[in-house]
């Protein structure tokens, strides 16, 4: 209890202010016992220097004239004086020649240090001795001189006794002084600090209380002075805070609710999150993985505890072009859609997914990071797998069928001949009919199965740089006869920037041909051939990280009849063709050919208005060959 009480403002400042008026008078204390005793021992010193010059004085005549009598008398006359411990006088020699206290001195050197430093002095003298009875003295020397020469020396004693007494006396005075001085300040202190604090106490008290929510705090100003100011300013704080307490309740009872909805929401999305099937990865603007969704934890074999905060690049080590599809959205942010890879989970097992990555935004557009998609192709691979299962077995049928029907009408014409060779092998008409018939059927069954063989063996290519425009030339002087006769006008558009591909020159060169042919064929009254070469508008950011790099893309357009979009997706069937002469190999020849490349080949048709292949090839196929390698492409 004492030490809160000291520690109160009341005994602070009593405390402080007694201190401070304590030092000041110990200081002017010190100054006025320092001048006093100074001013004593000055008025002490001064006395004695006057005792003996007076002593010189009327020693003079008797030192001059021996008498020595009249020496006593002066000593004794000066020894009679207050305080007075001695009077000598000296001759010239330094031997005693009047002493107040021990006559029988007289004519003796005496041996004392000051006694030889008085006999020897020219000049007035103040010495420190002690004398035996009276204690602490000053020794005061003054010589005689007549003429500039010494003819003896006065000495005088005299006692430090009053002097020390008067200073001690001053001492006593100047200490009881500041005692009450010291005593009248702390009371003054004591009642001004009191009148200072109480009203700060008041002040004290109702910021604790505020401090413990009592807002309805109220200090009535005792006062016009800064204590006074200060409790109006109390009053108008605490009216303030009650105000903006009552708005921080509404503020946080709204902020409550709108948590409580954060919170709902939250639990909302983790639970969209929680149910989709699809895997999500959220990467921040640095690169670190910060969600992933139960989904994405099955495919990718990590807890989202265990990757949270690390870098995308390090969780999907195993599987970079994942991470690094993530990083350049997050550079270019730019959104990748629908780029399909091969996802390495932990323990090393491939999972083939779809990946869609996208730039995270916030309000007001504000850059979070980026969030990927991907979802697990597995079921759809198997599925894709079994429809070109089903796929390939209804092409078999397809394909049995038409080689079946392709192949039936010159085996019925040669099975006529062969029943009918006994009988009618002796009539010349029907042999130069079977040397005719004959081997053009069976030429015909030839060709079928060579073009069978054709679609169905690998081809040995061999790669050159090749200049698209020139071979499309080519292709053009090969039919110009035709083209001329048919009335048919051609119209080129070749980009100037193409570079050369790699391809095989005679295989691309048969591929154009047959589609310059169906165009021709398309055209029979005339019309317009357009070809094109130049890049492909389909190159995409995705394309270019899957290392497909820049393609080029040529186009056959016609002007004439069209193909009916019931069958157009037919047109690369093997056996399938609009043309009644046609055995339906060339375009299925052809989409070989480009697939051979590493290449792309579509069509778009209208009846009536005209059809367009389109071939996308690439500069260099997947492997680039040495120029006149042979590379299999199955």
């Amino acid at each position: 209890m004492k030490a809160l009480r000291f520690r109160s403002l009341t005994a602070r400042l009593s405390v402080g202010t007694v201190l401070v008026i304590a030092t000041v008078m110990a200081g002017l204390i010190f100054m006025v016992e320092r001048h006093q005793r100074g001013a004593i021992i000055e008025e002490t010193e001064r006395r004695g220097a006057v005792l003996a010059r007076n002593l010189a004085a009327m020693s003079y005549g008797p030192l001059l004239l021996y008498n020595y009598t009249a020496l006593e008398q002066s000593v004794a006359r000066v020894a009679g004086e207050a305080d007075v411990v001695y009077a000598v006088v000296l001759d010239s020699e330094g031997k005693v020649a009047a002493h107040s206290r021990n006559a029988a001195r007289v004519g003796e050197i005496l041996p004392g240090d000051v006694d030889r430093a008085a006999a020897r002095t020219l000049e007035p003298l103040r010495q420190d001795t002690l004398d035996r009875r009276r204690g602490p003295a000053y020794d005061f020397a003054v010589p005689v001189l007549v003429n500039d020469q010494k003819w003896g020396t006065v000495r005088v004693g005299l006692s430090k006794a009053r002097m020390h007494s008067q200073i001690a006396r001053t001492r006593s005075e100047l200490a009881l002084l500041m005692l009450v001085t010291t005593l009248v300040a702390a009371g003054a202190a004591a009642v001004v600090a009191r009148r200072i604090s109480r009203p700060v106490q008041q002040l004290a008290n109702g910021a604790v209380a505020i401090s413990r929510g009592e807002l309805n705090q109220r200090i009535e100003p005792a006062t016009d002075d800064e204590i006074g100011h200060l409790a109006v300013a109390f009053n108008h704080m605490a009216a303030e805070l009650a105000r903006q307490h009552a708005a921080l309740e509404n503020a946080n009872t709204e902020l409550r609710h709108g948590l409580e909805e954060l919170a709902d929401l939250k639990g909302y999305t983790d639970n969209i999150l929680a149910s989709l099937t699809s895997g999500i990865v959220t990467v921040d603007l640095d690169g670190r993985v910060v969600t992933l969704n139960p989904a994405a934890e099955l495919l990718t074999g990590f807890f989202t505890g265990e990757v949270v905060g690390r870098y995308c690049t390090e969780v999907f080590a195993q599987t970079p072009e994942l991470a690094e599809v993530l990083m350049e959205t997050l550079a270019s942010r730019m959104p990748v859609l629908g780029t399909t890879l091969t996802l390495r989970r932990r323990g090393g097992r491939g999972v083939p997914v779809e990946l869609s990555v996208s730039p995270l935004r916030g309000s007001e557009g504000k850059e979070l990071g980026v969030v990927g998609v991907f979802r697990d192709l597995t079921r759809v691979r198997h599925l894709e797998e079994r429809l070109r299962r089903s796929d390939r077995l209804a092409a078999v049928g397809e394909l049995a069928a038409a080689l079946a029907h392709e192949i039936k009408n010159p085996l019925t014409s040669l099975l006529t001949f062969s029943r009918r060779l006994t009988r009618a092998f002796d009539d010349s008409d029907f042999r130069q009919k079977f040397q005719t018939v004959v081997p053009r059927e069976l030429e015909r069954i030839n060709s079928i199965v060579e073009g069978l063989l054709e679609l169905a063996r690998p081809a040995r290519l061999t790669f050159k740089p090749l200049r698209v425009p020139t071979l499309l030339e080519r292709t053009v002087e090969l039919y110009g006869t035709r083209i001329e006769a048919q009335h048919v006008h051609v119209e080129r558009d070749y980009a100037r920037d193409l570079p050369t591909i790699w391809a095989d020159q005679e295989a691309l060169y048969q591929a154009l041909v047959n589609l310059v042919t169906n165009a021709l064929d398309a055209m029979p009254s005339g019309g317009v051939l357009v070809l094109r070469a130049g890049w492909s508008d389909s190159e995409t950011a995705a394309a270019g990280r899957a290392g497909a790099g820049r393609r080029v893309a040529i186009e056959i357009e016609d002007s004439g009849v069209g193909i009916p979009p019931i069958v157009v997706d037919r047109v690369f069937n093997p056996f399938f063709s609009t043309k009644e002469s046609g055995t339906g190999l060339g375009l299925a020849l052809t989409h070989k050919i480009i697939e051979d490349h590493g290449g792309s080949i579509d069509v778009r048709s209208t009846p009536g208005i005209g059809t367009t292949f389109r071939l996308v090839l690439p500069l260099m196929p997947d492997a680039s060959p040495e120029p006149g390698h042979d590379a299999r492409f199955g």
